[in-house]
């Protein structure tokens, strides 16, 4: 986010006899907050004599902080998600948008895990609302149909899922990890309330 600030206060405050000050003590802010009010400064001195080059710069930093709100780099820290998403690997998650967009059947989503308080997992939506859920022959069924699911870990494919019929009431979902013999889901823990979930995997 630093790093975004001092190239729009670069870009609007360059060519200007105290562009190189205001630079200078940028870097003497600390943290994102004073680096935002910073950089404000230096764009509403600059709008006084460009004000085309202010606005698009005022433009970039709505955007910038838009997005840090918005988003946010996700840590995989088990195999609950292999091999989808390996341990150790960073994804960028949807805090904002799945809101107005919806959750839809294979998202992959951010939640509390229940048995540990201010820890997350990421999971992938198997049921939504009105879907009939259960496992037959290793098999997860849903409105009877089995799923085809090619992300499952190759152990998972050879074992199988055993989950407990049920159907999904509204304001819940059925989530499910990929790596099926390792990952505490719906199948441990019921359905997961969707005020709960928290984010949807970007990228």
């Amino acid at each position: 986010m630093r790093r975004v600030l001092y190239l729009i206060l670069r870009t609007a405050v360059t060519g200007k006899p105290w562009g190189e000050a205001v630079l200078a003590e940028f870097d003497q802010t600390t943290g994102t907050w004073a680096a935002l009010r910073w950089t404000a400064g230096g764009l509403w001195v600059a709008a006084r004599e460009r004000p085309v080059a202010y606005g698009v710069a005022l433009a970039a930093v709505l955007l910038a902080v838009t997005t840090s709100f918005s988003f946010s780099i996700w840590f995989v820290p088990s195999n609950a998600m292999n091999p989808t998403l390996a341990v150790t690997s960073r994804h960028l998650v949807d805090r904002i948008g799945y809101r107005v967009t919806g959750i839809d059947h294979g998202d992959i989503v951010a939640l509390p895990i229940p048995d540990a308080p201010g820890h997350e997992t990421l999971l992938r939506v198997i049921g939504l609302p009105g879907d009939r859920i259960e496992c037959r022959d290793g098999r997860v069924l849903r409105g009877g149909t089995a799923l085809d699911e090619p992300y499952l870990s190759f152990e998972s494919q050879v074992v199988g899922t055993e989950c407990a019929p049920v159907t999904v009431p509204d304001g819940a979902v059925y989530v499910l990890g990929d790596s099926r013999p390792v990952a505490q889901d719906s199948r441990h823990w019921g359905l997961i309330s969707t005020d709960d979930v928290t984010g949807r995997l970007v990228m």
